[in-house]
């Protein structure tokens, strides 16, 4: 028999409250091992694609796009 088996029956021994203790833990511990998320800041991508508008100002592109002049 497995060791997930053999947990889920000794899981199933145990009180409503005690398997939400016993997730909780879980979850902890889980969470203890995932790598920490890089955050990103939005100046590390600052002049990525400048070429892209072409020397255009960003807000006169938007507004050009969304009047339909997409050219």
């Amino acid at each position: 028999m497995s060791h997930i088996k053999t947990l889920l029956k000794q899981v199933d021994c145990l009180s409503v409250d005690e398997q939400k203790e016993l997730l909780t833990i879980l979850n902890k511990n889980i969470t203890k091992q995932e790598p920490p998320k890089i955050r990103r800041k939005w100046r590390s991508i600052r002049g990525t694609a400048p070429n892209l508008l072409k020397g255009e100002d960003a807000q006169a592109w938007i507004l050009r796009l969304r009047s339909g002049d997409a050219t």
